[in-house]
């Protein structure tokens, strides 16, 4: 049997676990965020269809849109053990990304159907925003600026002329 090779024991953290810390600061700062956000929007006392309550909601459902996406893809980014895994992974969370930002753009400019009501329409575009948002976070600990790519123009109400 051929002896072993020597290990050397560094104290600057090896990349995988500079990522895991990463990902765990980012975690607590979006649960920060998202927990802020929801006691904002619970407390305030803005009548939910006046534009402050709904710019509330619209900013606490993206936060948890964004704490949702960044914890899934977090998960398995924080599993990878090798360099691969990670290129890998995050080879797929950027295809996810570009899917995810082209429904935007293409939902965000069809025409609203008339059985959709503007709140409705509002929440379902805050939660995917905040998803685009979280899985933009995951990337760029795993080394890819996904955020070169502007998110889509998105037309969450219809506007309205006085």
């Amino acid at each position: 049997m051929p002896p072993r090779a020597p290990v050397i024991w560094t104290s600057a953290a090896t990349r995988g676990d500079r990522i895991r810390k990463r990902l765990d600061e980012r975690h607590r700062d979006l649960s920060r965020d998202a927990k802020a956000l929801g006691v904002r929007y619970r407390g305030s006392r803005a009548a939910a269809s006046s534009p402050e309550g709904t710019r509330l909601r619209a900013d606490f459902l993206a936060s948890l849109g964004r704490l949702s996406a960044f914890e899934s893809a977090s998960l398995s980014l924080s599993r990878c053990r090798y360099e691969l895994q990670v290129t890998v992974y995050a080879d797929d969370l950027s295809r996810d990304y570009f899917q995810l930002w082209q429904m935007l753009a293409r939902r965000g400019s069809e025409p609203r159907s008339d059985d959709e009501s503007s709140a409705e329409r509002m929440d379902h575009f805050a939660v995917q925003v905040g998803r685009l948002e979280g899985i933009a976070d995951a990337l760029l600990i795993a080394g890819r600026n996904v955020r070169l790519f502007p998110p889509p123009n998105v037309a969450w109400m219809p506007l309205t002329t006085t």
